[in-house]
């Protein structure tokens, strides 16, 4: 079985570019690798532009994107802000949606919580 995830980054106007990730998407999976690997702005950018995911590595040479290890065309989605982001980053199956803000700090909401937390505190309370 595969956790589905959203991985996000907040461009400096505010938009939004995303792509899937299919597997590992809970906090103690994607969340974890993110917050040690993905702590650098121009690396989180790197991972965008490989475009819908079936694995995170830990870095963007070391993850499985579809586009590149599957020759599918490459798959991006946008959003209008982070709001919009966690308001509708769920419509395709996902149950995790992390978000990498113009302040270089992940968040995270999970499937049918209205909550969004920093990743650092629901690491922390996962005890990941």
């Amino acid at each position: 079985m595969s956790t589905r995830s959203r991985i996000a980054i907040e461009n400096q106007n505010g938009s939004v570019t995303s792509v899937y990730c299919h597997f590992d998407g809970y906090i103690s999976g994607v969340g974890k690798t993110l917050e040690k690997h993905y702590t650098d702005r121009s690396v989180v950018e790197e991972l965008i532009e490989l475009g819908d995911l079936s694995a995170l590595g830990t870095s963007p040479s070391s993850t499985s994107a579809y586009s590149s290890n599957r020759n599918e065309d490459l798959h991006k989605t946008s959003y209008l802000c982070v709001e919009d982001l966690f308001e509708l980053g769920f419509q395709s199956g996902e149950e995790y949606v992390y978000c990498f803000t113009k302040n270089n700090i992940w968040l995270v909401n999970e499937e049918e919580s209205n909550q969004v937390n920093d990743l650092k505190v629901a690491l922390e309370e996962e005890g990941a």
